[in-house]
């Protein structure tokens, strides 16, 4: 078998590029993928320790693994002693109690450490010095402190940004950067890059991906290298992961999949900035491929807005069909409604609307489309409907929200202002993250649509007014099971309500939701996303049990969405619910992968784990 290449090894090798010590210049590290666990233990460069003499071995750190139960370090001990020296064999009294030097049990002092609590547990030894004078810590426990104390000064220098001190920390303890403390190793690739000496960054992600066994933790390297290395030496890093050194037993298929996600994420963010014919045929072929193979229905929704763009709606029809498939949502169906319109099915269109009419404001803003509030008077006093698609539906139905803009303003400037225009206005502001320009647009529009003419009564006499939908008590649409269709001032209100949810405006919102003129599906809709807020300041303020309290009665309301499930998955990780939290992470990452589910699979998983 190949030995690995040491992590420590590029450290010496980046130390005598600029000009670092002998001592580090003169250093030959030993490693050995270790299983289960995949445990890799680096040897102690020169003054950073003594080894064990020949034959003999510490087995003080293996003995308290095999008492507490944590099999998995346990085995890791093992293979680490055994790399050290290969005739020795685990005691067959392994399980039984040990006296320990002196009388002293070191047991409370490994929990310590287990614990990361390394000031209380030297100062805990200190304590019993002073009582037991002739006492002397083993030398495992004393390097097992020194290990975590680096490691500390690792993650303390790399959460602040100091990137030069990470690479000395891990420079004076190369072992605190080893395969069992993989964290510590990807935040060292990452000073690297931040100090713009990629080459040692990449360098650093290849020697975990060839040295480390486990698949997961090669794939979850690649997914940290993303950030810093180009595709292409991504590529080359995703090879030599998948083939590096296998160990028995583990699936690197993953490694490469994780690559192929990667792509796949770049090819979508393209999509998504693409202006049309922007990608090439390749590209697009590949990109297609990927996204029926994984049923991703947010890919389908990218590629629908890809075609729509190009005004190819027979395509973008295809791709937000097969989206409300896989996964229905409004998202999907808003998609499905513009594409029908653009083919000129307005039938088809109102059909791909009807399951999320008056359940979704994205829906009834892109019926708009379909069937434009109708304009001013025309020369014989009675209302003109529109002639076809408008210059401002064509713009809405591209997303281009900035063209919205400037075509009410010219619309206004020829013809006057029209609640409906004003109203659509907010929208586009919106649209465009200017929630306070849009709170004041939707008030104009409100005031403006009190002077304005009511609409005629609906079949059956049902007035469309707010004072009538006020009149109707109990005889509301939800509480008779009919459509929810918001009136003009209804909607006005609901749109200034999402104004001021986007401006910050939470207490005034909440202390006003009550008296606001609003549909129940609208007021829903409302305070759902103000406990979302809340369940977010409740987090940054580490109230974690009223994150859970408020996240549980928003799902009363409303499904919970990706975001808010990784913001529970954390609540429930500062509680300590940390087999929940891996759960919770778990089944979002398994859904769709992203940095976040990541993020937060693989501190729950190391905190079950102890693997740090």
């Amino acid at each position: 078998m190949t030995r690995p290449v040491l992590l420590s090894a590029l450290l010496l090798a980046g130390l005598a590029a600029a000009g670092g010590s002998d001592a580090w210049a003169q250093s030959n590290g030993g490693a050995r993928a270790l299983a289960p666990g995949v445990k890799v233990e680096v040897a102690p460069a020169p003054g950073s320790g003594s080894a064990p003499a020949a034959g003999k071995v510490d087995e003080t750190a293996l003995r308290y693994y095999a008492r507490i139960g944590d099999g998995e370090r346990m085995e890791a001990e093992i293979a680490r002693l055994r790399a050290l020296d290969p005739g020795w064999e685990p005691p067959k009294d392994l399980f039984a109690p040990q006296p320990t030097a002196a009388g002293v049990d070191e047991t409370p002092f490994w929990t310590l450490v287990s614990a990361g609590k390394v000031a209380e547990a030297r100062a805990a030894i200190a304590e019993q010095r002073r009582k037991s004078p002739s006492w002397q810590p083993s030398d495992k426990l004393i390097q097992e402190l020194d290990l975590a104390e680096s490691a500390g000064r690792i993650r303390s220098a790399s959460d602040t940004k100091r990137w030069q001190e990470v690479v000395d920390a891990a420079a004076a303890q190369p072992e605190a950067v080893a395969c069992n403390r993989l964290d510590n190793a990807w935040r060292l690739a990452e000073a690297y890059a931040e100090l713009k000496q990629t080459d040692r960054a990449f360098d650093t992600y290849k020697t975990i991906v060839t040295t480390c066994p486990k698949a997961k933790e090669r794939r979850d390297t690649i997914f940290k290298a993303s950030r810093h290395l180009s595709p292409e030496r991504l590529r080359e890093l995703s090879a030599l992961g998948a083939t590096a050194n296998p160990a028995t037993g583990e699936d690197y298929s993953a490694v490469r999949s994780a690559e192929a996600e990667l792509e796949t994420g770049r090819l979508l963010e393209r999509l998504g900035n693409a202006k049309p014919g922007a990608l090439s045929a390749g590209d697009l072929s590949r990109v297609q491929g990927i996204v029926r193979d994984k049923q991703d229905a947010d890919g389908a929704i990218a590629l629908g807005w890809y075609f729509q763009k190009q005004k190819n709606f027979a395509e973008a029809q295809s791709w937000f069909t097969q989206a409300n498939e896989w996964t229905p949502s409004d998202k999907a169906a808003e998609g499905l409604v513009l594409a029908y319109n653009g083919l000129g099915d307005k039938a088809q269109a109102r059909a791909a609307a009807a399951p999320w009419k008056g359940k979704s404001s994205r829906i009834d803003q892109a019926l708009k489309a379909v069937d434009p509030p109708r304009g001013p008077s025309g020369p014989g006093g009675g209302r003109t409907a529109p002639q076809g698609p408008s210059e401002l539906d064509r713009a809405l139905a591209r997303h281009d929200f900035a063209a919205c803009i400037s075509i009410i303003r010219g619309t206004i400037a020829r013809s006057g202002p029209t609640a409906a225009l004003l109203q659509q206005r907010g929208w586009c502001l919106l649209e465009l993250k200017r929630p306070s320009e849009a709170e004041a647009a939707f008030a104009e529009a409100q005031t403006l649509a009190a002077r304005e003419p009511a609409p005629a009564p609906a079949k059956g006499g049902a007035s469309a007014t707010g004072a009538a939908a006020g009149k109707a008590g109990s005889r509301s649409p939800a509480a008779s099971g009919l459509p929810q269709t918001a009136t003009p001032a209804q909607e006005n209100a609901y749109g200034q309500a999402i104004a001021r949810l986007a401006t910050g405006d939470v207490t005034g919102l909440t202390r006003d939701l009550p008296r606001a003129n609003l549909t129940p599906t609208q007021r829903a809709e409302i305070r759902a996303s103000l406990m979302a807020t809340e369940a977010g300041r409740a987090l940054e303020d580490k109230r974690y049990n009223d994150v859970l309290r408020l996240l549980d009665a928003r799902k009363e309301l409303e499904p919970e969405p990706r975001n808010l499930g990784i913001v529970r998955g954390w609540a429930l990780y500062n509680l300590m619910r940390y087999d929940e939290a891996y759960v919770q992470f778990k089944s979002i990452d398994d859904r769709l992968s992203t940095e976040e589910s990541r993020e937060g699979l693989s501190t729950a998983w190391k905190t079950i784990y102890h693997d740090w």
